[in-house]
């Protein structure tokens, strides 16, 4: 597997990340509805970034925050904000989203998620992968 995936403007890596870039995700940020009226978007869970950075691209939107819970991931995403041409609106957090919710002051226009959708009874074998 590519451990870079590459876009027309930005390139995520994907090396450290267990869950990597899939067409639910790349569908999501192409489709998500973005108006004139949104100031604000939280990523939650925002692994590589990928959501987070076609938020970005698509917008002019000034403050787009991003929570992750793996290290590994997280580590991941920071880079890949900033090595983009967005990095300066761009900000991951290591953090869950209970940890969040108690420290966020601030409230988001729009919240944007791409969960793995599959049961908790269901295993990979990978515990980050699970994690996630």
């Amino acid at each position: 597997m590519n451990d870079i995936f590459c876009f027309k403007k930005f390139k995520i890596d994907q090396e450290r990340c267990a869950m990597k870039i899939g067409t639910d995700g790349v569908l999501l940020g192409a489709w998500t509805h973005l108006d004139s009226e949104t100031q604000s978007i939280l990523d939650i869970g925002a692994g590589t970034g990928l959501i987070a950075l076609m938020m970005a691209q698509r917008s002019p939107v000034e403050l787009i925050d991003a929570i992750e819970i793996d290290e590994n991931a997280y580590e991941q995403c920071v880079e890949n904000f900033e090595a983009s041409d967005w990095s300066d609106r761009l900000f991951c957090y290591h953090t869950g989203l209970d940890e969040f919710v108690d420290e966020m002051e601030e409230t988001y226009d729009l919240i944007v998620s791409n969960p793995p959708f599959y049961s908790e009874e269901v295993t990979s074998g990978n515990k980050a992968r699970d994690m996630a």
